[in-house]
């Protein structure tokens, strides 16, 4: 981490893998590319079954750190991560994901180099493949939308480095909501949003049960970080289910 002002900030991509073999290429390529050159990438994969590993060993060149072990999960992968960390602004990218293209860092790093004051930076994501393929999130939002749901993409945001002094390490009792929970804890938080496609999102993985159990442990995190009355709580989270559901049920009318 550099104390200096002046110098330009190193960013460092965190990768979680396991058995990534048909993705992970395309990730690590997609960091390596980056016109802007003070960056690290760091790869943490769970004991892969299939050619991950040896997709990792050709490319030791691109990556600044990997290792293959057992892990209890993606969080304790992210905790392990942060461990080996010599950048200012972190990104977390999954191993079917991609930057959007070769600029994302360059361009970053124009806002990032004179950021004093936010403790993430964000832009959006565009989702690739399965029933959300073409679908872009993100976008500006105030303090108390992210009390509610999940508003920042977690794949296109840069976390300053002193952010995880202040409020600590991911919970890895949390399997899908772990960097939700993280940014409740700080209840000052502060962010900025830059109207820039960050990532390109594998969206084969995404599934009606994955929504629903993204809203129970977001509602766990909330819980947990006391960010509103239980009732207000339980009332938005009962609201993000039933107009989940509403959809399912409209797109299959629709397709009938």
């Amino acid at each position: 981490m550099s104390n200096d002002a002046n110098k330009p900030p190193v960013i460092s991509v965190i990768v979680a893998v396991f058995n990534g073999a048909s993705t992970i290429q395309h990730c690590i390529d997609s960091v390596a590319r980056q016109t802007y050159p003070h960056k690290e990438l760091i790869i943490m994969d769970g004991a892969s079954k299939d050619a991950t590993v040896s997709i990792l060993e050709k490319n030791t060149s691109q990556i600044t750190y990997w290792e293959s072990r057992e892990d209890r999960g993606i969080a304790h992968a992210w905790n392990k991560s942060l461990e080996h960390v010599t950048g200012d602004w972190i990104l977390f990218l999954g191993a079917d994901d991609r930057l959007q293209d070769d600029s994302v860092l360059s361009d970053m790093t124009d806002v990032l180099c004179s950021d004093v004051v936010n403790d993430v930076v964000y832009g959006k994501i565009i989702f690739e493949g399965g029933p959300v393929n073409g679908l872009v999130v993100g976008g500006a939002n105030d303090s108390s939308a992210l009390k509610r749901r999940m508003v920042i993409p977690h794949t296109a945001a840069f976390h300053r480095w002193t952010f995880f002094d202040e409020v600590g390490i991911f919970d890895e009792t949390f399997r899908i909501a772990m960097d939700y929970e993280l940014l409740l804890r700080k209840k000052s938080l502060a962010v900025k949003f830059l109207d820039r496609r960050i990532t390109v999102m594998g969206g084969e993985g995404m599934s009606s049960r994955l929504v629903v159990s993204s809203f129970l442990e977001s509602r766990k995190a909330q819980l947990k970080n006391k960010v509103d009355g239980r009732l207000n709580i339980e009332i938005w989270h009962a609201f993000y289910q039933l107009r989940h559901r509403f959809k399912l049920w409209s797109n299959k009318w629709a397709c009938t």
